[in-house]
């Protein structure tokens, strides 16, 4: 860990394969931190064999994103219990406008300075990553398109709510990964 950033919470938002793991990692390797990712959550849950793991496993193959109530209180534990004093590294956080609108009051409220990385890619470029990654039925034609649909109608109006705020800074997701990188550390270490 070389470098020194400011913001205490770092969110990487945009579509499925836009990058966002990779560069959680890229970012945490360099300024420290420890990794959120709803995805990660829902996947656990999924696996789970139980009646809430059934119904998370059904919404997640179908391309659904998690509940307001669900990924609204998994965000606020991160923040609030588990890792208060510590820096966060959010993977496809706050995606629906009621869970932007949460994620900004607690850090406005907190004091605690954060700022949103939108990794920007087109539907072209989402299909083509999903067909050579094929990690699960998530990447399948019909979930790409469902994500997609998710992401036009809930997760780019959250991008507005933190636009209005100022929080936001977009990054051309289909540069390479070392130059998509070097962008999110020039904007770290501005501040």
């Amino acid at each position: 860990m070389q470098n020194k950033t400011n913001y205490e919470s770092i969110v990487l938002i945009g579509k499925i394969t836009c990058g966002k793991g990779t560069q959680a990692k890229a970012i945490i390797d360099n300024f420290g931190g420890t990794m959120f990712s709803i995805g990660n959550k829902v996947r656990e849950l999924s696996a789970m064999d139980t009646p809430l793991g059934h119904k998370m496993k059904e919404s997640y193959e179908s391309g659904l994103l998690a509940p307001n109530w669900l990924a609204s209180y998994w965000m606020m534990h991160a923040l609030l219990h588990r890792h208060g004093d510590d820096r966060l590294i959010f993977e496809a956080v706050a995606r629906k406008p009621d869970e932007a609108e949460i994620f900004h009051e607690i850090h406005e409220w907190t004091n605690r300075p954060y700022i949103v990385f939108n990794l920007d890619v087109p539907d072209t470029v989402v299909h083509r990553r999903s067909e050579g990654r094929s990690r699960d039925v998530v990447d399948s034609t019909k979930g790409v398109e469902k994500r997609l649909e998710e992401f036009n109608e809930f997760t780019t109006k959250s991008l507005d709510i933190f636009r209005s705020h100022g929080n936001v800074v977009d990054i051309d997701g289909t540069m390479p990964i070392e130059e998509v990188t070097k962008k999110i550390f020039e904007h770290l270490t501005k501040n």
